[in-house]
């Protein structure tokens, strides 16, 4: 029997670990043989992948691109599925004021090397991450990071037969924390009236930052799509829900985007609705 090839961007992270368990899942339902090749930027093997790639470092997106090149041709191998998970850029100021520098900078390390690894491995299947950038709530801190996803989904759009997105809701990781964490400490000293607001609704409550923080963006995912899932409650999204979504896509699902909010999982082909600042870079 063939293998297939799958080369995971980020191997170490929630969504990284996630994804080389949805390909052992499918492995496992379909019989078909499969090699995960994990890339960190330490040195420490990526627990469940068959390979890691290590130190590689996407602060050099080109030296980074042609590591991970140099070391598939040594393995001699074609990659058929490739996840990208990457996610770093500015934030903690609303999305309407973010520079053209910041936007450039993020792109560098979220968006950029995908295209190039895209390009140059040609790949049956490119696989991103986004999130509901283009919300209320998360219009008010999400900074650049909202314009990389945006551009991430019109990627997805542009070839659907090829290119995927996992839109996923806030879950527990890394990445969260640090948000949490830098949010925290801007939005102290803020002169935007959103940002000034939310600090006075976590003085209101009484609680520590991060409690506050996680508990107030599940009540505005649950006001945002609860109403389009009468009967199946809310809850905050778990890694699990991202392989329950590589699944789909690894199943043959041909829409470009599939969103999950925890239980909730659907799919879309089009941009959501967002605001003209947004459309516009």
């Amino acid at each position: 029997m063939s293998e297939s090839i799958a080369l995971i961007i980020g191997g170490s992270g929630a969504a990284g670990h996630s994804a080389i368990d949805a390909i052992r899942e499918y492995s496992s339902k379909t019989g078909q043989n499969w090699k995960i090749y994990s890339t960190t930027s330490g040195e420490s093997q990526v627990q469940g992948s068959d390979k890691t790639i290590p130190l590689i470092k996407l602060e050099e997106p080109e030296e980074a691109v042609s590591n991970i090149q140099k070391f598939l041709n040594k393995e001699n191998v074609k990659v058929d599925l490739l996840i990208y998970t990457p996610a770093r850029g500015n934030l903690g100021y609303p999305v309407s004021e973010t520079p053209d520098e910041d936007i450039i900078a993020a792109a560098k390390f979220c968006f950029d090397p995908m295209l190039d690894l895209e390009k140059k491995l040609n790949p049956r299947i490119t696989v991103g991450y986004s999130a509901y950038y283009y919300l209320p709530h998360l219009l008010t801190f999400y900074g650049s990071l909202a314009f990389i996803k945006k551009k991430m989904e019109e990627w997805a759009l542009q070839k659907p037969d090829s290119r995927k997105i996992i839109r996923a809701g806030t879950f527990f990781s890394q990445s969260v924390r640090g948000i949490t964490i830098i949010l925290q400490r801007l939005a102290k000293s803020s002169p935007h009236p959103d940002l000034q607001k939310l600090m006075e609704e976590q003085k209101a409550s009484g609680k520590k930052f991060g409690d506050f923080f996680l508990d107030y963006i599940q009540s505005k995912e649950n006001e945002s799509f609860g109403k389009n899932f009468p009967g199946i409650p809310y809850r905050i999204t778990e890694p699990n829900d991202l392989k329950i979504a590589l699944l789909k896509i690894l199943e043959g699902e041909k829409a470009p985007i599939v969103s999950l909010v925890g239980d909730w999982l659907w799919t879309e082909d089009k941009l959501p609705s967002m605001p003209e600042y947004l459309k516009k870079r």
